[in-house]
């Protein structure tokens, strides 16, 4: 009898070994993780953006009459379009990317902002409205390509201002033909690039404390058209 009650708490001494055994090896395997998306996260080298510029760039001098229909096609064609005065100062920027994740920054209480989130806000979110103001009134037209992306354009060429779901657009200040846009009959620089980067994406936490890490992958092409005007002869 004693030898069977001895025989079974050896059994259950076994058995608890084995339960501690893996549960310090779940959790050393857990740490590992978390240690890794740390280091990952930490280590800057891991999603920078890696750009690499294809072909030569392409220069030449245009009018508005060249720009008008390049901004109705930047949302459908998915290009980005910058637009700078006489004095080298950028007035607009067209860029499907940077409008969702502007749109996303301002969803998002200021505590728990990216610094990739600040600075979009700090570039695009200036309420100061000016004529040297890239100003995106946090980009309301994002999801609606068909329409409100349209309407926005629309409301820049023409100096206008309307409200998109709701949020004030108003361009009578920063436009393209409008009364306190550029000189009459304006010159452009018309400069185009293409580049390659690369970066995977990584989502860490929920809700609205979710970041995205960006890291390395498969490369994606690119297109940035620049505008920079230019004194006329």
């Amino acid at each position: 009898m004693d030898n069977a009650v001895e025989a079974m708490k050896m059994a259950f001494a076994m058995i608890v070994f084995i339960i501690a055994l893996s549960a310090t090896m779940y959790l050393l395997n857990t740490a590992s993780s978390t240690s890794q998306l740390l280091l990952y996260y930490a280590d800057e080298s891991n999603y920078l953006d890696n750009i690499d510029v294809i072909g030569d760039v392409r220069k030449r001098n245009v009018n508005v009459e060249t720009i008008i229909p390049t901004l109705y096609r930047y949302y459908k064609e998915n290009f980005a379009v910058q637009i700078y005065n006489l004095s080298g100062d950028l007035v607009q920027i067209f860029d499907v990317n940077i409008e969702g994740k502007l749109r996303r920054a301002a969803g998002t209480t200021l505590a728990h902002r990216t610094e990739e989130q600040k600075a979009l806000v700090s570039l695009y979110g200036d309420t100061s409205l000016t004529t040297t103001n890239p100003y995106l009134f946090e980009a309301p037209w994002i999801g609606n390509t068909s329409k409100d992306i349209k309407t926005r354009v629309d409301l820049y060429v023409k100096g206008e201002c309307a409200y998109i779901n709701g949020t004030k657009v108003d361009y009578r200040l920063n436009s393209l033909l409008g009364e306190n846009s550029f000189r009459d009959n304006p010159l452009f620089e018309e400069e185009f690039i293409q580049y390659t980067y690369k970066g995977d994406t990584i989502s860490v936490g929920e809700g609205e404390d979710t970041e995205t890490i960006t890291g390395n992958s498969k490369p994606e092409d690119k297109i940035v058209i620049i505008y920079r005007e230019i004194e006329r002869d």
